[in-house]
């Protein structure tokens, strides 16, 4: 049973790879000419590469010829609303053109790795499962506006008989590329920078998604979606427990909601000078404000995960990023 995959180099496509070929499952996946395979250099040589991008509709079609199942993990991630037509082209066109080309091949089932944030946030919401109804104003960064619309292009080829599930992670914890995705919380923390945001973060390892995955895969249920999360913590405890993973000095600031545009303009600026990313954004203000949870009740019912303890995710994720550093270094 041959499987196909996008954003199979990234985090979290890297370990459902890993998973569906432990598994027995044979692996088609999409990458880039230029795509950086270190994620998946244990199991490169198992995985029947095929060159292009979502963008391809024509190529697309023809690289699902006897595909049976479909494993969307492809997107750019990003909390700076100057990316926000790269992820639209990205996230939402691609999304469509793929679904599209399932469509025109008859693939067996479709499985679409979105986010937590195109569930939305309710105003009075302190616990927000699948049933939530969110309207446009929740939507408010770049990021979960395109992911929201991405999820349109599947609900709409589930309705022109596309089999499809949604898996809706929160934070992906795992040991991916330092300064890409959700790695950049322990590259912050590495670096001992010193601010620090209130609010709550959801979380997840990466692991467990990469089971979930699977697990739907194999049992196939249609037209759901499935919150992904193993629980909530603040940032400042989250931070505090990557510091001392990492033998570092946890942030001590916190930053005042309020101050952060002023603080965004001038990181904006340091960044232009210095040449490297921006680390404070104005979207930041919509997540230190975050205090609600989302509820994974759904998901442990029809896959029986148990998820991992926070505690053993930061100790792992630890361990591989310092080995990474040390490799690098040397």
């Amino acid at each position: 049973m041959t499987i196909f995959v996008t954003g199979a180099t990234g985090l979290i496509g890297s370990f459902i790879c890993r998973r569906l070929i432990e598994n027995g499952y044979a692996v088609r996946a999409l990458r880039r000419a230029t795509s950086d395979l270190t994620l998946v250099s244990d199991i490169s040589d198992r995985i029947a590469w095929v060159e292009g991008d979502v963008s391809d509709t024509v190529a697309l079609t023809e690289q699902l010829a006897g595909v049976d199942g479909v494993i969307h993990c492809a997107a750019l991630v990003s909390y700076d609303s100057r990316d926000e037509t790269r992820m639209h082209k990205v996230n939402v066109e691609g999304t469509a053109n793929l679904v599209n080309a399932s469509l025109r091949q008859g693939v067996g089932y479709f499985l679409h790795v979105s986010s937590v944030a195109a569930i939305g946030r309710g105003k009075n919401a302190k616990r927000i499962d699948e049933t939530h109804q969110a309207n446009a104003e929740e939507f408010g960064t770049a990021y979960a506006r395109s992911k929201h619309l991405a999820e349109l292009e599947v609900w709409r080829a589930s309705s022109e008989g596309l089999p499809v599930a949604i898996i809706n992670p929160s934070l992906v914890l795992g040991p991916g590329q330092w300064g890409q995705s959700s790695t950049k919380i322990f590259k912050y923390i590495w670096d001992e920078n010193r601010f620090y945001v209130g609010g709550l973060a959801n979380y997840v390892d990466v692991r467990d998604v990469a089971t979930v995955a699977l697990r739907l895969l194999k049992s196939r249920p249609a037209g759901e979606r499935f919150i992904t999360s193993a629980g909530s913590v603040s940032y400042a405890e989250l931070f505090n427990m990557i510091a001392q993973s990492f033998n570092k000095k946890p942030p001590t600031t916190l930053v005042n909601p309020k101050l952060i545009p002023l603080a965004s303009l001038a990181d904006s600026i340091r960044a232009r000078l210095t040449g490297r990313p921006q680390l404070i954004t104005n979207e930041l203000q919509q997540i230190a404000s975050n205090t609600h949870v989302f509820d994974n009740t759904k998901v442990q019912q029809a896959t029986g995960i148990t998820f991992n303890p926070l505690e053993n995710t930061v100790r792992w994720c630890c361990h591989e990023l310092a080995k990474k550093n040390q490799t690098v270094q040397s």
